[in-house]
C-alpha cells in the first residue's frame, strides 16, 4: 500500500508536466494556463508545508487553467466539485490535528501554541532547502505543544503526550489532505486532458 503512494506521489508532477506544462510552452499565448498549472504543483508542494494552503492554491490553478482555457474542458461543475473537495480536504487536517491534540485533554491554547510553533519553525528552518520548512514545522508545532502544555500542567508526562498526540493527528491530517489533493488534482487533469 506504501508503495502505490509512493509511485503516485512521485508520478503526479511528471503527468501534469508531460500533459499540461509542456503544450503550453510551446504555445506562451497560453500564459494564464501555464500560471494555473504552475500553481497546481505549487499546492501540491504546499499539500506538504503546512504554512502553504496547498488545496487552496491548487484550485485556485485549475480556475485560472479553465479561464484561461475559456471553460470549454474544466467548467464550473468541475471547479465545484474541486472546490468541495479543497474544503473538506482542508478541514479534515484541520481538525484531525485538532481532534487527537484535544484528545489528549490539551486546550485550545495548546493548539494555537502548536500553530504558532509550526510558523516559528517553519520559518527559522526556511532556509535548508526543500525539507527546511516542513521539518521545522513539525519540529516548531510539537515544541509548541510541549512549551504550552508544561506551562499549564507543570508536569512533563501530560505534556509528551499531547505533543505525540499532536504529531499523530499531524500525520494523520496530512495523509488525508494529500488524498483530497490528489484527488483534486486526478480530476482537474482527466477533465483538462480529455
Amino acid at each position: 500500500m506504501r508503495h502505490a503512494v509512493y509511485s503516485i506521489v512521485l508520478a503526479a508532477p511528471c503527468v501534469i508536466y508531460s500533459r499540461l506544462v509542456l503544450p503550453f510552452l510551446t504555445d506562451p499565448q497560453n500564459a494564464i494556463q501555464t500560471l494555473g498549472v504552475l500553481l497546481i504543483a505549487v499546492g501540491f508542494v504546499g499539500v506538504f508545508l503546512p504554512v502553504l494552503p496547498g488545496p487552496i492554491v491548487i484550485w485556485v490553478g485549475a480556475l485560472l487553467w479553465a479561464i484561461g482555457d475559456q471553460f470549454q474542458r474544466v467548467g464550473w461543475v468541475v471547479l465545484i466539485v474541486m472546490a468541495a473537495l479543497m474544503v473538506t480536504g482542508w478541514g479534515s487536517n484541520l481538525l484531525l490535528t485538532g481532534y487527537l491534540t484535544r484528545r489528549s485533554s490539551a486546550s485550545w491554547q495548546t493548539v494555537l501554541g502548536a500553530i504558532v510553533g509550526g510558523i516559528v519553525g517553519g520559518v527559522l528552518l526556511s532556509g535548508i532547502p526543500v525539507v527546511g520548512s516542513i521539518a521545522g514545522a513539525v519540529v516548531g508545532g510539537v515544541l509548541g505543544v510541549l512549551a504550552v502544555e508544561l506551562l499549564r500542567r507543570r508536569r512533563l508526562a501530560p505534556a509528551l503526550r499531547s505533543s505525540r498526540d499532536y504529531l499523530i493527528g499531524c500525520v494523520f491530517g496530512q495523509m488525508v489532505e494529500l488524498f483530497f489533493a490528489l484527488m483534486m488534482i486526478a480530476l482537474f487533469v482527466w477533465r483538462a486532458t480529455s
